[in-house]
């Protein structure tokens, strides 16, 4: 796997309108990888929003597989909340 295919991954499952961040490095957690996801279309409210995704992983290679794999389960409706 290259290192593109994640991301090509993540771009064509990603659902329409939703938005997709990058990946963030944070050395003090115990999985310092991240990854956000979400449909801004959502109504904003004080907390979580019931339509966002955040994938983590210990590397960005595999935070990013996650998130491809995220994004792809809530295009299909497979995803759980």
């Amino acid at each position: 796997m290259t290192s593109d295919e994640p991301w090509e991954r993540i771009h064509e499952a990603t659902p329409h309108g939703w938005f997709v961040g990058r990946p963030a490095f944070e050395p003090h957690r115990a999985v310092p990888w991240s990854q956000y996801a979400f449909d801004p279309a959502e109504r904003p409210r004080v907390g979580h929003r019931s339509r966002e995704w955040t994938a983590v992983g210990m590397t960005e290679q595999a935070c990013l597989e996650e998130m491809a794999r995220c994004v792809a389960e809530v295009s299909q409706g497979k995803a759980a909340r």
